[in-house]
This record gives C-alpha cells, structure tokens and sequence, in this order.
C-alpha cells in the first residue's frame, strides 16, 4: 500500500515546476530527481507536523531525467531532542516534459464546482497525446481539508503525476471557512495567486480577479444577494496586480505567450452596468500592460459557457487585441446541498472545456465535453 494518498501533482510556476505530494499520514516528504534530493522551502526546518508538501524543482532537470521520485518518512514524535522519525520509504513516477514547438495539446477545463465525473472525462480529450493541463479555477468552495483533498484527487486523477498542469484560483474557490488556505495547497508565490509561467516554447501570466463582484455587493433587488460581510478586499489585491504587471517582462524571444484567468478582466460581463461590470479603472491598466507583454491570446472560464471574444465583441469592458478563448459550459446545472456539505455543489448533465492546439502563428480550439464531442460541431482557427 502506498504511502501517498494520491499521485503527486506537478505544477508549473514561474521557471520551475512545483511538485505536490499528500500523505496518509504526517510525515517529512522530498523529491529525489538524478540522486539530488529537493525539500519543501521552510528556512531550513523540515516540516513534519502536516501531510502534504509542494515542492520547487528545476525544470531542466526534470525534463532530462523524465522521472520523480517522492521520499517519505514519517513523523512518529518530533521532538526538541531524540525525534522518532521512520525509515525512508520511497515512490517513482513517470513525467512528461513539454517538448513539443508545434502541434502542442492543452486541455483547459474550469468551473468544475464538485462535478468531479464529467469532468474526468472531458479532460481526457487529447488523452495520451495532452501536453499541458490548465485547470482553470472554480473547482469548489472550501469549507473542510476534505475539499482540498477532493480537489487534489481529481487533479491527481487527470494528470497521474505525469503530465505538467497550469492551476489558478477562481472566484469559488476563495470561499468558504478554510479558503484562507489555498496558497497551502495550491500554487502561488508566497501568498501571490498570481505569478508567471514558462514551459517549453511556451510563457505567460496567471492572473487572478478574486470575486466577480465589489467587495461591499450587496442588492436586496437581485435573485440572490450575495453579501460578503467584510470578508475580502479584492480591490486592493487587483491593484497590487497590476502594479506587478507595470514592473514585469517576459521573454518574447521564441516564446508564445499568453494569459490565463478564471474571470476574464477585458470582459468581466454580459450585461453592461451590472454588478459584475466592476474595477473598470484597475481593469484597463491590467489590459494596457498585457497588451505591452504581447499577449497572444488568453485562456478564461467563469461565464459557463463557450465562445471566443475578439476585439470586436460586443460586451467587451476592455479594449484587446488578442482573441479571448472562454471556454468551460455546463448544461442544465442546479445547486444542491449534500448531507454533511456547508456549501453547494452543482449537479450537471454536460460538461464541456476547451481542447488548443498550439503552433506558430495559430492556435485550433475546440470546446468538447465528456463524449468528447465538439460544441457545435465548430472548429475555431485563430491567427496569434
């Protein structure tokens, strides 16, 4: 039996890969790639009274050796002196680094809320052939651990430890009593959701809206009035952001780049003037300096459903150059509560995501769902 509770997930963060491991049971965990073994960065205090770790690697190192070997040993009674810590025990995996210039599968799925099987399925399109994973936000509000494992599982599932993976937060997943801990889990610079990427012949930005709507939202007049109680301020966090983006550059050099948002900032609604047409000001300075980047094109989710947003798309709140791929869909979705569940699910009877491939100078998009077949019968060809 294996001492992991699921298969490791490989990030992709910056210009390394963030490896994250959960156990059965607390314990010290590492990463041992070529015989160089790598640990969680805790100012040199190894961590023992938890079970999971998310671990920086090298990607060229990673990429060389094509495999990953996770090092457990469990935390019995970690003392001041004399701490009972078990014998080594150790997993291999298999990993497969992006190498590809053309013809490049990524498989982008967001807005999963808990509805874990079609969303299997419909992210095994490309199947062997898939070279890149964007999970795209909104795979549930967090309210236990158990939703993080369940999060962790299904990414795990998908992936098998093998295949790399882009994972940014949605405006559901910074919900909930343990939402406080998603940079725990997930990827992030420090507590930063949002941070830069590049893998192979690939490079962009993750960025992250927070909420859809003000932090101080609240219409008695609408269906349902969310309130957020002073919980959030997300309009400090957008401009921290776009001061980030202001001082950032990326290589252009042989790079695609391109971004990649749960909520889009260039087309936050389709309903001009609504509660979700917000932080217009702090959304045109995100835009000019993705624009500056020399963004191709950018990945999004939120909206439940599938389409691309040109330049000329009529509910645009920011003026862009690039064409906007929104690509997640639920049909006939309804929210339950399940027994022992603080928050609601979504129950769904199809489910569709966005299946890219990149080459030079274009990129082909189809939405597809768990039958893996194609919104609309529509094949999109976008020049970048």
């Amino acid at each position: 039996m294996s001492f992991l509770k699921f298969k490791p997930c490989v990030f992709v963060v910056d210009d390394e890969y963030e490896i994250l491991v959960v156990a059965n049971k607390n314990a010290i965990l590492a990463v041992e790639i070529a015989g160089e073994e790598y640990d969680e960065d805790n100012s040199g205090v190894l961590s023992s009274e938890k079970d999971y770790a998310r671990i920086r690697v090298p990607q060229d190192v990673l990429n060389a050796e094509k495999s990953y070997t996770v090092v457990y040993r469990e935390a019995i009674d970690r003392k001041g002196y004399f701490s009972e810590i078990g014998e080594r025990q150790k997993e291999t995996f298999e990993f497969k680094p992006l190498t590809k210039t053309k013809d490049i599968h990524i498989y982008h799925i967001g807005d999963v809320h808990y509805g874990y099987d079609f969303a299997k399925l419909t992210a095994n399109y490309f199947g062997d052939d898939t070279d890149l994973f964007i999970f795209n936000g909104d795979i549930g509000e967090v309210e236990t651990v158990k939703n993080y494992h369940e999060t962790i599982e299904y990414v795990s599932e998908v992936t098998e430890g093998k295949i790399p993976a882009i994972f940014t937060r949605g405006n559901h997943d910074a919900r909930g009593k343990l939402a406080e801990l998603y940079t725990d889990y997930f990827p992030s610079n420090g507590k930063q959701t949002y941070y830069t990427f590049s893998i192979g012949c690939l490079n962009g930005v993750v960025l992250d809206c927070g909420e859809d709507k003000k932090d101080d939202h609240y219409d008695k007049n609408y269906p349902m009035p969310w309130v957020y109680n002073g919980v959030n301020k997300f309009s400090k966090f957008r401009k921290k952001q776009a001061e980030w983006l202001k001082n950032l550059e990326l290589e252009n050099d042989g790079k695609i780049t391109f971004a990649i948002s749960h909520i889009c900032p260039v087309l936050t609604t389709k309903k001009h003037g609504s509660c979700f047409d917000i932080e217009r000001e702090t959304y045109g300075e995100w835009a000019k300096e993705l624009e500056r980047l020399g963004i191709k094109f950018m990945v999004t989710a939120h909206k439940h459903h599938c389409f691309i947003a040109d330049k000329d798309f009529e509910f645009n709140t920011q003026p862009h150059t690039y064409p906007v791929i929104v690509g997640s869909r639920l049909y006939r979705e309804r929210y339950v509560r399940r027994e022992g569940d603080a928050h609601r699910r979504v129950v769904v009877d199809n489910f569709y995501g966005a299946a890219i491939t990149v080459n030079p100078g274009k990129i082909e998009v189809k939405f597809t769902d768990q039958n893996h077949d194609i919104y609309e019968d529509k094949v999109y060809t976008l020049e970048i």
